[in-house]
């Protein structure tokens, strides 16, 4: 699909003789979207803007052309047996300097349940189709809806500088997304229970670029590596980071594919309050100075090439 064709709707025969479908915003969509904004309740709205803001058809009107700037704006309408229609959820993506996509998705209150999931899934085939990586999305860390709704997606993390927010990221095409491709900064992968403090270490590092990836416990979509596979993620990082794995089979198998998976990729692992060694061909790590050492080693054999993906 061209950059700039037009998705293919996606419709739904609803009780009471009524349709859902879900497409690309138009123009003549602008009034319907203020309206399902001002449906929002306080907190929904807070979500959705991280504010009180109210969006105007200024703020809309720029929305529905994000294909115009390489993006996609859906609607989800449901029309009745009289014909009558009303924008019910909106989905959309903005184009990034790094090459990904930044989504973001709203919902009427009363459609909330399958419909984010639907629309989700609606905009990860648009970007995809025009050949967008990654989506990223900022999202409150009490947002838990919309943190199990991208966790079903395979997310991994990015650090942030708000505690009160996580900036995370799903892949358009399989399971595990990928690394920003217009990002030159050294890549470092933190993995395990430890990731979060760990990964915002690194990224105060100058010149390296961190995502972090709390393991397969939980999440919806199996660890490739746990069926043999390698991870993208880690097959391009230039280091990976295991912070506090847990000792138990799952994790041993992990560590294990990084050496057999993931070839002159160095690994370090941390080990504090934890009974596991470290392995061979892993780097312990027991302070924050060795950290700043090793991603120093992983800088100076750094294997992947600029076109790397």
């Amino acid at each position: 699909m061209p950059d700039d064709a037009v998705v293919p709707p996606r419709t739904v025969q609803l009780s009471g003789e009524r349709t859902l479908v879900v497409r690309e915003s138009e123009l003549t969509d602008v009034d319907g979207l203020v309206a399902l904004y001002e449906r929002l309740d306080g907190d929904a709205r807070h979500r959705r803007f991280f504010s009180m803001y109210r969006p105007g058809p200024e703020f809309v009107d720029h929305l529905v052309r994000a294909r115009e700037r390489g993006g996609a704006s859906l609607v989800a309408e449901v029309t009745d047996v009289g014909g009558q229609a009303t924008i019910v959820g909106e989905a959309e993506f903005e184009l990034l300097p790094d090459g990904d996509g930044e989504l973001a998705i709203t919902v009427d209150a009363a459609w909330r349940g399958w419909l984010g999931p639907f629309l989700l899934d609606a905009l990860i085939e648009a970007a995809a189709a025009r050949g967008v990586p990654n989506l990223e999305a900022d999202l409150l860390v009490s947002n838990g809806p919309m943190r199990a709704l991208l966790r079903a997606r395979g997310d991994v993390v990015m650090p942030h500088d708000d505690w009160s927010v996580l900036r995370v990221v799903i892949g358009t095409s399989g399971r595990v997304p990928s690394w920003p491709p217009r990002r030159a900064g050294l890549r470092v992968l933190v993995e395990g229970s430890g990731s979060g403090r760990r990964s915002r270490e690194a990224a105060e590092m100058p010149g390296v670029e961190v995502l972090a990836c709390a393991g397969p416990v939980g999440r919806p979509r199996p660890c490739p590596m746990l069926s043999g596979q390698p991870c993208p993620l880690a097959a391009a990082a230039d280091l990976v980071v295991v912070s506090n794995p847990p000792d138990d089979v799952v994790w041993d198998a992990i560590r294990a594919g990084h050496a057999e998976l993931h070839p002159g990729v160095p690994v370090c692992v941390e080990l504090r309050g934890t009974s596991t060694r470290a392995r061979p061909d892993e780097l312990e790590l027991d302070s924050d100075a060795e950290l700043d050492s090793i991603v120093d080693l992983a800088a100076s054999r750094r294997l992947r090439t600029p076109t790397a993906p």
